[in-house]
């Protein structure tokens, strides 16, 4: 295979790492020093950002659970959560020696931002937006620092494009990705060209949190993933902020996303399932039992016609079957809920 084929995708992306927001109680009065009070608030503030990173997460969770729920065929178009990010630049390195130069870049872009960043900048996510029908994303507020995001990956744009001499991604266009049908192009062939809107409109306006911003990471396409799902990293730029991410994701990364059934259509379902038992059951009393008692009675008897035998067997056992599949059914829809 030529070097061509074996080529590396890096994808530079801004570190997001997201959930539950709750409101924290304000701070109990303290006669400590004044040094202890700054250690508190600094307590304070990481508790917030993991709270935020923690919302965003389980936000874009149950987003996801809400529309697998009424349309199951489009979970491989679902956008794992540990992977979540935004990208400021796609380029094309082909060995070693360009990862190597690509991360010379991050830290050079990096450093001209880096002032800004120090602050504890945060990028608000709200709203659901979509990329012609085809991409579900979550929306970033503007605002200041979202300026300052979009100068710097202009930034990376122009360095990256210098470095390879190939044309990056042109036109940056912050957001969140929930949901892509590029993920799975077999979706084409289901007739599943454009996400309906029907799946996501009556949570179109949902508030997902606030990230600050931490840094930047030089991330691979191709590479396997690490343990907690995410992206390969060969380089990564932090900024002078406050680090408190939880390394326990399990609650809203690991866990394998849960879709519970619509419990209006299972509940209809059930009563059909309780209509066609009632039915097979008017069927096997119909069924007098001289009929029955006939059909074992000629069965032990060589000679006698089994036509009839035959028929009345093979009726019992497709109502037997049908029976047994049917309460097998309705027994699983009832403890799924």
């Amino acid at each position: 295979m030529s070097l061509q084929e074996n080529v590396t995708e890096e994808d530079l992306m801004l570190n997001i790492l997201i959930d539950e927001g709750i409101e924290l109680d304000a701070p109990a009065k303290s006669h400590c020093s004044q040094k202890r009070k700054a250690a508190d608030l600094e307590c304070e503030d990481n508790l917030k950002e993991k709270r935020s990173l923690e919302r965003i997460h389980h936000v874009v969770k149950r987003i996801q659970e809400a529309i697998l729920r009424k349309e199951p065929a489009l979970c491989t178009a679902v956008v794992p959560v540990p992977t979540l990010h935004i990208t400021l630049a796609v380029a094309h390195l082909p060995d070693i020696e360009y990862i190597g130069r690509a991360a010379e870049v991050v830290d050079k872009c990096g450093s001209i931002h880096r002032e800004f960043f120090n602050k504890s900048a945060s990028l608000h996510f709200s709203g659901l937006k979509t990329f012609s029908n085809e991409v579900l994303f979550a929306g970033i507020q503007e605002s200041e620092v979202l300026e300052e995001v979009q100068m710097m990956a202009n930034d990376l744009e122009i360095s990256f494009q210098e470095l390879t001499g190939l044309p990056t991604k042109k036109g940056f266009k912050p957001h969140l990705t929930i949901l892509k049908l590029s993920k799975d192009f077999k979706l084409r062939r289901k007739g599943m060209s454009k996400i309906s809107s029907t799946l996501y409109s009556d949570m179109s306006d949902t508030v997902f949190g606030c990230q600050i911003v931490r840094g930047i990471q030089l991330l691979s396409m191709n590479k396997p993933k690490d343990g907690n799902g995410y992206y390969y990293c060969s380089h990564q730029l932090a900024f002078d902020v406050p680090h408190s991410e939880a390394d326990d994701h399990s609650e809203c990364c690991r866990k394998p996303l849960s879709v519970k059934p619509n419990l209006e259509k299972v509940s209809q379902l059930q009563c059909i399932m309780k209509h066609e038992k009632d039915v097979i059951k008017r069927k096997f009393h119909s069924l007098s039992l001289a009929s029955l008692s006939s059909v074992f009675g000629k069965a032990n008897e060589p000679s006698c016609k089994t036509d009839d035998s035959d028929s009345l067997l093979k009726t019992l056992l497709v109502v037997s079957f049908a029976t047994v599949a049917i309460i097998a059914a309705v027994q699983g829809m009832s403890s799924s809920k």
